[in-house]
């Protein structure tokens, strides 16, 4: 083992596996490395899917039309390929659970994807009738992981490890730098901070923090070229900043204010120091215009407990606005102060165009787990609209056209926040619980993208309808425990009612919703829709439930045309390419979501790529 210059040189034993069956098999030749200009202009290139949203936008949107309502009833599965997942145990022996929630990356025919134990693979799909794979990347995560995604940069797949989903301690946050041809590790380093001045984290917190949710790499105005990731874990989190080209840190913004900083003392006493917010989602979106980059900001901790930490709690539920160059926080927007259901924001800020009253604004969407759809000003965070994606929110009563905060906020410094309904609370019996909608589980996350059209200005996603009801049986006091991810040792008791899939589709431009498709997949009190949604530019909707059905929509309408049932839970985005002139549908199949209601029990996991073609 060597470390130098801050980059962790290890052997292949001691850090990561690489397999590749022989040298015939190795990518092809001439495929042209990802360069910043081809990511900046990647809607130039529908048959391929450079970056896990599509775009640095956040589009999520394919350009491919070949698929349309006239002929997707003849979509058929044209193969499928194993790989991998649910191979290693936790701690205490316990068995891993299928929990993939990445999607494929392709670039002329190449397929690269991980499984949920950040196992990278790379596949040949240029003959239309087969994924034959050519290398196999194990960086050797030692629990259970969710990784979310990788990226692709030069002739490389980088890659932000993920760890263990108990946010417990393996020092295990890495980014690594693969070739795309031999799939061997090409440059790694260890991410972590380091304990000292600036650093509001200690050695347990820091051991636990690792990089769970997309990668996105850019190019700043400065012609730097960064890898931005952010942390989950315990502690503070913090969105991060890499060098593309060897992983040196150049900048790492903590997402709750430290003191001496603006903001500061929206947290009681020493709770900041463990209120969490962590950035773990959906890859940041970068505006070139404005040079700025745009993350979403996780719940507070102790997420149930909110007479534990009164008052605003920044920068939880917010959305961040960092200059590109040195991470500063340019403007914020904080969507539920105090947050108490977990209605953590860490889903994709979406940048589109918004004309109404005939002038048109670049704005910041995003589809909100507390039941809303925001639009903001990309230049400076002025609110602009909140449509409701469901009929039946009642956590408040509305939002406020003019601040963007709900209409009970109160601005008094250090308070608890009642709302429409008010939260947990401690003392108050299972019976006396209101019903608080929309439902936290199955709101928008990092896990699944929402879509936007760019043609007609509408942008969809999935969620789980329904309410829940939510008991607090411990409180933080009763049992603290910084190292106890988000309960810090509270715990909570939590029913979900009236839960079903839904699509939804949103006019941006309107402020409405155009459409809803509901059903009823016979998985009663617990989450159905964290796929999201792919847009194409053949007419179509494409997304899944979480029992196993993937379907097709029209746009216009969102009647279902076409579903296909893969036989096991499924979470993470569906995605689109072309080789060859002809376009595919693929899917990576096996979420976890364990349960004992309906069918649910007896659906089993699984770790497969499924490619669709006419």
């Amino acid at each position: 083992m060597k470390i130098r210059y801050g980059v962790l040189m290890l052997t292949a034993a001691a850090s990561a596996l690489a397999f590749a069956p022989s040298a015939s098999a190795q990518a092809p030749e001439g495929v042209p490395s990802v360069t910043p200009d081809r990511l900046r202009n990647a809607d130039a290139e529908p048959e391929n899917w450079l970056m896990a949203y599509g775009n640095w936008s956040n589009w999520h949107y394919s350009g491919l039309d070949q698929i349309t309502p006239d002929n997707v009833a003849g979509l058929r599965v044209v193969y499928m390929a194993s790989i991998g997942g649910c191979a290693r145990p936790q701690s205490g022996g316990v068995g891993t659970r299928c929990n993939e929630v990445a999607q494929p990356l392709v670039d002329h025919g190449i397929i690269y994807l991980n499984d949920n134990q950040g196992r990278v693979m790379a596949f040949d799909a240029t003959s239309g009738d087969r994924a034959y794979p050519l290398w196999r990347f194990d960086p050797q995560v030692p629990v259970t992981s969710t990784d979310r995604g990788i990226a692709l940069y030069g002739d490389w797949v980088i890659q932000s490890t993920g760890g263990p989903e108990s946010g417990g301690g393996d020092n295990n946050a890495r980014i690594i730098a693969i070739d795309r041809q031999s799939g061997e590790s090409v440059w790694e380093v260890t991410a972590q901070e380091v304990v000292g001045p600036g650093n509001p984290n200690n050695a347990d917190e820091i051991a636990s923090h690792n990089f769970p949710g997309n990668e996105a790499v850019i190019e700043t105005a400065e012609g730097k070229q960064l890898i931005i990731v952010g942390t989950t874990g315990n502690g503070i989190g913090y969105v991060g900043a890499y060098d593309a080209n060897n992983g040196d840190l150049v900048w790492r913004t903590y997402t709750i204010p430290q003191p001496g900083e603006p903001n500061f003392g929206t947290w009681p006493g020493e709770t900041w120091r463990t209120g969490a917010a962590h950035p773990w989602g959906a890859p940041a979106s970068y505006d070139p215009e404005t040079n700025l980059v745009f993350k979403g900001t996780g719940e507070p901790s102790p997420v149930y407990d909110p007479e534990y930490r009164p008052g605003d709690n920044l920068y939880s539920v917010a959305t961040l606005a960092l200059d590109a160059e040195t991470g500063a926080i340019r403007w914020y927007f904080q969507e539920v102060p105090n947050d108490q259901w977990d209605y953590d924001s860490t889903s994709s800020r979406m940048l589109i165009p918004v004309t109404q009253n005939g002038t048109t604004t670049n704005v910041v969407a995003n589809w909100a787990r507390n039941g809303f759809f925001y639009e903001l000003n990309a230049a400076d965070g002025t609110f602009i609209n909140a449509v409701a994606q469901v009929d039946n929110i009642n956590w408040t009563a509305g939002i406020d056209p003019k601040t963007g905060k709900p209409v009970e906020y109160n601005p008094e410094p250090g308070i608890l926040q009642n709302y429409g309904v008010a939260g947990p609370r401690r003392g108050r019996s299972e019976a006396d619980a209101p019903a608080v909608c929309a439902t936290w589980g199955g709101g928008t996350t990092g896990i699944w993208p929402g879509s936007y059209d760019p043609t007609t200005g509408i942008t969809y996603n999935t969620r789980t309808t329904g309410c829940t009801y939510q008991t607090i049986t411990r409180t933080t006091d009763e049992a603290f425990n910084p190292m106890a991810r988000e309960g810090l040792g509270s715990v909570v008791r939590q029913v979900q009612v009236d839960t079903k899939f839904a699509l939804i589709a949103i006019d941006t431009n309107a402020g409405v919703v155009a459409n809803t498709f509901i059903r009823d997949q016979e998985i009663p009190s617990d989450r159905q829709a964290e796929i999201g949604a792919l847009a194409t530019a053949g007419g179509l909707v494409f997304t899944a439930g979480d029992d196993g059905r993937v379907s097709a929509h029209d746009s216009a309408t969102l009647e279902e045309l076409w579903h296909f049932s893969v036989g096991t839970g499924m979470k993470g985005g569906i995605m689109s390419f072309g080789v060859n002139g002809n376009q595919y549908i693929a899917k990576i199949v096996g979420g976890d979501n364990p349960g004992s209601s309906g069918i649910r029990s007896l659906i089993q996991p699984s770790a497969m790529l499924v490619v669709w073609g006419l």
